[in-house]
């Protein structure tokens, strides 16, 4: 970039995190137990300690916690996901449900917080991402919640990272039951052909950032991934805030 832009690139990031600080208002007090915090922490120390972090052993391929160090789990040996690979900054447990939930129920001021929990795991984990796509909801989704809360995490991440989030590469075409009680082979058979990639020539041979909240049974992230690869994505690599842990 040319000497003579930069003082403009950093007037339009000074606007855009006074922007940022706006709809996302600094809360000062933890955000688990309501304790004051200092110098725009999102937790007390004791809280801070206490979260499930996936920190341990985990699936090289989907990177849920698993209880011994093997390369991948016994759920990926049997069949492979779609994606490229997957990391998560916590395991889905503990206090970190209730933060999720309020998260995708009007606490969109999260997504800050999230961002820097995840932000290290992408620096740690992956090496590149050519951009980042978020999930996308369907029209009618997203008129009854108001926001879509793994976009506001893409975007939070996007200016951390400093790596594009396109919110448009990808559409929801219809709407699809709840998936909450069903199996992964029922949540796959509702997922599919119901994601499509608006800008299919953006993908020709990008390693491609996938952002979502919780990573479950992997239905979602395989279904946005096939179609991904369907428009020539060289690699997706999937980055949630938490991720459902391996069975025993």
């Amino acid at each position: 970039m040319p000497p003579f832009f930069e003082p403009m690139k950093d007037f339009f990031k000074r606007c855009k995190e006074q922007a940022r600080g706006a709809l996302f208002p600094a809360h000062y007090t933890c955000e688990i137990c309501r304790k004051e915090v200092f110098d725009g922490a999102s937790f007390c120390p004791a809280c801070e300690r206490a979260l499930p972090r996936n920190d341990g052993f985990f699936c090289k391929k989907c990177g849920r916690r698993i209880l011994e160090d093997f390369p991948v789990c016994l759920e990926c040996k049997r069949e492979l996901p779609v994606y490229t690979a997957a990391r998560s900054a916590f395991v889905y447990g503990g206090e970190i449900v209730g933060l999720v939930r309020r998260f995708k129920t009007g606490a969109k001021y999260l997504a800050r917080t999230f961002a820097r929990e995840t932000e290290p795991v992408f620096r740690a984990e992956y090496d590149f991402s050519d951009f980042i796509v978020s999930v996308p909801m369907s029209g009618e989704s997203l008129r009854r919640r108001g926001y879509n809360q793994s976009a506001l995490l893409a975007d939070e991440l996007s200016v951390r990272l400093g790596i594009e989030h396109r919110a448009a590469a990808l559409v929801k075409t219809r709407d699809t039951a709840a998936q909450k009680f069903l199996t992964l082979g029922e949540r796959e058979k509702n997922l599919t052909g119901s994601f499509r990639v608006h800008e299919r020539k953006a993908c020709e041979g990008k390693t491609i950032l996938l952002v979502d909240d919780v990573l479950t049974t992997g239905a979602t992230a395989n279904a946005v991934s096939r179609v991904l690869f369907a428009a020539h994505a060289a690699r997706v690599l999937v980055l949630t805030v938490a991720s459902v842990p391996q069975r025993d």
